[in-house]
């Protein structure tokens, strides 16, 4: 098992992914298309049987997933033809400079969105992490509306807020 596939081996069963299903399986029942922001090393993907087409963009390529499309390309210059039923986001605006306009252009992209953020985690204990803390007020401001539903979820004392939204298009 390569570095990779070990990193997926060891959070596939936190309980925000999950927690991300469900809200999926609730909000676009009829499946459709889904498109995976940022999702590179993570195979959740796969677990959305019921879409008829899966697609996975991140800056660097996502390997190679049975039945999902892995682009590699910047979101922000993706061009999306038609919004899709459900556009993910987990576990990313944390690391961005100005997360408000990627947001914003989740919120084009979808019908639904659902997007995870790290639940007011100290200032500093990720050094990767440009926004912490984040809290319902943060993410607020970057979708410039509430969420229809949120869930505060904690594996291994980390909690993670997931936030399910109405796309512009939705």
């Amino acid at each position: 098992m390569n570095h990779k596939e070990a990193y997926w081996e060891q959070r596939k069963q936190l309980r925000y992914y999950h927690q991300v299903l469900c809200f999926a399986r609730d909000y676009v029942p009829d499946g459709g298309r889904v498109l995976d922001v940022g999702g590179r090393d993570c195979h959740y993907i796969t677990w959305f049987d019921w879409f008829d087409s899966r697609q996975v963009i991140d800056l660097r390529q996502p390997p190679t997933l049975p039945g999902v499309v892995s682009t590699a390309g910047d979101f922000m210059t993706f061009e999306v033809a038609e919004p899709f039923d459900l556009v993910l986001c987990l576990q990313v605006l944390e690391h961005l400079e100005e997360p408000e306009p990627f947001c914003r252009k989740l919120l084009e992209a979808g019908r639904r969105v659902i997007i995870s953020v790290p639940y007011k985690w100290r200032r500093g204990m990720c050094r990767y992490h440009r926004q912490d803390p984040v809290d319902e007020g943060k993410l607020m401001s970057w979708a410039g509306r509430e969420p229809v539903a949120s869930a505060i979820v904690a594996d291994n004392g980390l909690r993670r807020l997931v936030a399910v939204y109405q796309g512009w298009h939705g």
